[in-house]
């Protein structure tokens, strides 16, 4: 006759792993002594670009674009600056070699003339070009200037535009989402980069 308790641990030899291996898998806390999370680095780092993310929606809360207020303007994605009738459009973006060139239009969608300020080359504003936690800036050329159009300080008339753009370094191979951050204007958020 067989003995059910020599099967039962036959049985638990071949399904469990050694004691070591599972413990080896598994981190204790040196403070509190509790299992960490093994994502836990990933997931520290998802709660502060979302705490950065709703710290820049507050900021530009006051976007009469996200309102529906905005005219239909061509382009990748809009943005009403704050106190403002002028939107800002990100019209185009344009990948060449290690180059990207961002193209923005600035309307102004009121019945008054506007003023925007735009200068890239103020210690102040930093013109960021965004991929995960990559930070990027304007690309200078071999005299150290920036590779931008001249900085902004334009009264635009009701129902005029005007453009900028700016150069920065391409973002890694198979990127397909970047923000880009244009102080004080507009930040960009998930902008597509198509091949």
């Amino acid at each position: 006759m067989r003995k059910p308790g020599l099967f039962v641990a036959i049985l638990a030899l071949v399904v469990l792993p050694p004691r070591d291996a599972r413990s080896a898998a598994l981190q204790i806390d040196p403070v509190g002594g509790q299992p960490v999370d093994p994502n836990y680095g990933d997931q520290a780092e998802r709660e502060r670009q979302d705490r950065r993310r709703q710290e820049q929606d507050e900021r530009n809360a006051a976007d009469p674009c996200e309102l529906g207020s905005c005219g239909d303007f061509e382009g990748l994605q809009s943005r009403g600056i704050p106190d403002t009738r002028i939107v800002a459009v990100l019209h185009r973006v344009e990948l060449d070699d290690d180059v990207l060139t961002v193209r923005l239009r600035f309307h102004n969608d009121g019945a008054e003339p506007a003023r925007i300020s735009i200068d890239p080359t103020s210690p102040e504003n930093a013109f960021l070009l965004r991929v995960g936690e990559e930070e990027h800036g304007i690309l200078r050329n071999g005299d150290g200037e920036l590779e931008a159009k001249e900085p902004l300080d334009v009264e635009i008339k009701p129902g005029k535009m005007e453009t900028w753009w700016a150069k920065f370094p391409a973002p890694p191979a198979g990127t397909r989402r970047f923000d880009l951050e244009i102080p004080p204007v507009a930040t960009f958020r998930d902008v597509r980069l198509d091949d």
